[in-house]
């Protein structure tokens, strides 16, 4: 990874005032977390795809927590999103050379806003995407927002798409409640390890 890059990336996380913020975990009761194995071999394969992953996860939460939980299996679910995204030409399930395919960053928030109409999910609404800076994290999540995050350039993760529920500061460091489609329990990741990333908004109307 590039040292220009790294350091602009830290001084975009690390540049906030704690004080500030009271570290937000508005959804520990209700997160899911889908990881990408539990649909790689659905229809033959599926690459690239922890955006509809992510997306997944995004709706079985709020359906969570407004009491009307989904019914159809995570597999269907997915199986629908991926389907909705490639047709919008947001979701592309191809991976040439490492490098191309998957989920748009831009028009990912239409893909969400599709994808919360058609669960029935009208209460909440879509914003972005944003350049995720830590003051932005922050103040977004403590309104009660899920932050859907594209990171690039991450020394685990490459290029990924992933939920952010919650943070809170670590000996000054600012950490994020994930489900990084990787792992099922949501788990903490330190921000500002990639190049640069993205965030989209859901929060309630």
């Amino acid at each position: 990874m590039p040292v220009f890059g790294t350091a602009c990336n830290f001084y975009i996380m690390m540049n906030v005032d704690a004080s500030k913020y009271r570290g937000a975990d508005t959804w520990q009761k209700d997160a899911c977390s889908f990881v990408t194995g539990q649909f790689a071999k659905l229809d033959r394969s599926y690459r690239r795809h922890c955006g509809p992953t992510a997306i997944t996860s995004l709706l079985y939460t709020l359906a969570l927590r407004e009491g009307r939980p989904i019914k159809e299996k995570p597999e269907v679910v997915f199986r629908r999103i991926a389907r909705m995204g490639q047709k919008r030409l947001v979701y592309m399930n191809v991976d040439f050379l490492k490098r191309f395919g998957g989920t748009s960053d831009l028009f990912v928030p239409f893909l969400i806003a599709s994808c919360l109409r058609a669960y029935g999910l009208r209460e909440y609404k879509v914003r972005g995407p944003y350049l995720a800076t830590a003051n932005r994290i922050c103040r977004e999540l403590d309104r009660g927002a899920i932050l859907y995050m594209e990171v690039h350039r991450h020394p685990v993760y490459g290029n990924h798409h992933m939920l952010c529920y919650g943070y809170r500061f670590k000996d000054g460091q600012l950490m994020l409640r994930t489900a990084d489609g990787w792992i099922t329990r949501i788990h903490e990741l330190p921000a500002g390890q990639e190049l640069f990333s993205l965030c989209t908004v859901i929060i309630r109307k």
